[in-house]
């Protein structure tokens, strides 16, 4: 499956949050209604178009090039993979929970909640160029209201999974600004404005832990660990995490790593660490997350001492909270660093498609002035895959604002 634009900026994060929310079971077949969508995208790549497009070779580019506001989506298509009859099956999500738990095929998951928002959004394109656009923005925006249902606070993996679906809402609606009237624009920031804040990060870094499969949480392998020596305890950790990390020398230095991280807490140290993690970061800043990501920096430097100085067969320190939460930074502090940057970047996408949907088509270089990327570093107009975008000084993609003219 060729990966949109937005979609694949969140790839690293997403990887990171089924690190530490999985179970290993990635090829489980998702419930319905996700199902029957997966299956038609599915069979969309194995079918050739008739020559090369710059988008891609098959029909599921097309699809994700029609879906993505890149070209026009065409009738003919969208009749003949029953766009509206498939759409309509998928509304009954909209009005129901993310799964409390994705860790069975988190990819799987995370996909089928992306594929219904990219129909939501063909089905809004196809609406807007019949000259429907009033019924087109009400697709459009929902993919922004799958973002938004109960339970996205769940876990990181729940968290990125409601920050990839408000990024297919913004992408699809931004190239609209230069060609929808002012009237319009006005509607679609109205409807905007009726959308509930997206969840809670802390809850999530909270309860990210409750993800897991229950012999895999911290609390109860605190309980466990207890009645149990170093050895035995090392190979609670092997059974339980070895599958998800493997055998190389930087596995087996997390697994270890994970086994002191238990070892250093009781229930209400994790209680307490959790609540700290996650207070760093609120309300969530540039200024705290860069602040966030400097203490995980020292927090590895702490840990890369402490083990050089000790030998194999040396006696383990005495347990510390302290000990715990600088292996908490080096361990999940990465996936929520990332977490971070990415509701920091969908916080300034919305902001940026906001002055779009104002300005319309005298948008210019000097309505940028207030909008930055996750670091506080300015964003500028410029191109992405021969398109007109707003992007960061790094060439990170923001919006599409439409083709080059």
């Amino acid at each position: 499956m060729r990966l949109t634009p937005f979609i694949k900026t969140l790839l690293p994060c997403l990887l990171m949050a089924c690190l530490t929310t999985t179970n290993g079971a990635e090829t489980k077949t998702p419930p319905s209604p996700y199902a029957q969508a997966m299956a038609l995208v599915d069979s969309l790549y194995e079918k050739k178009l008739p020559k090369p497009e710059a988008f891609g070779e098959t029909e599921g580019d097309l699809f994700e090039a029609m879906a993505g506001g890149l070209v026009p989506a065409d009738p003919a298509f969208c009749e003949r993979i029953k766009l509206v009859e498939i759409t309509d099956g998928l509304l009954p999500v909209l009005d129901q929970p993310f799964p409390p738990s994705i860790i069975d095929g988190p990819i799987v998951e995370v996909r089928g909640n992306v594929l219904a928002g990219r129909l939501f959004a063909l089905r809004g394109h196809l609406l807007c160029q019949q000259g429907k656009v009033t019924e087109g923005q009400a697709w459009l925006l929902k993919p922004r209201l799958l973002a938004r249902r109960p339970g996205s606070d769940l876990s990181l993996m729940h968290a990125l999974t409601a920050m990839a679906l408000e990024g297919i809402g913004l992408q699809t609606t931004a190239p609209y600004a230069e060609t929808w009237s002012k009237a319009d624009r006005m509607a679609y920031l109205r409807s905007a404005e009726t959308l509930k804040p997206l969840a809670d990060l802390g809850t999530a870094i909270r309860k990210d832990n409750e993800s897991l499969p229950e012999n895999q949480r911290i609390p109860a392998l605190i309980a466990e660990f207890k009645s149990l020596d170093a050895t035995q305890q090392q190979a609670v950790i092997k059974e339980r995490f070895g599958p998800l990390f493997g055998t190389t020398i930087e596995h087996q230095d997390i697994l270890r790593r994970l086994q002191g991280l238990v070892t250093n807490l009781t229930p209400d140290s994790w209680f307490a660490l959790t609540e700290k993690i996650s207070g760093e970061l609120a309300p969530l800043t540039i200024e705290k997350a860069q602040a966030f990501t400097a203490r995980n920096a020292a927090a590895l430097k702490e840990v890369l001492a402490e083990e050089a100085k000790l030998s194999p067969r040396a006696t383990a320190p005495a347990p510390s909270a302290e000990k715990a939460e600088a292996l908490y930074r080096v361990l999940i502090g990465p996936g929520v660093e990332g977490t971070a940057r990415s509701r920091l970047n969908i916080i300034n996408s919305a902001k940026l498609l906001e002055i779009l949907m104002q300005k319309g088509a005298s948008f210019d270089a000097k309505d940028l002035a207030t909008v930055t990327d996750a670091s506080g570093k300015p964003v500028r107009i410029g191109t992405y895959e021969g398109n007109k975008a707003v992007v960061g000084e790094d060439g990170r993609l923001f919006l599409i604002l439409g083709p080059l003219k």
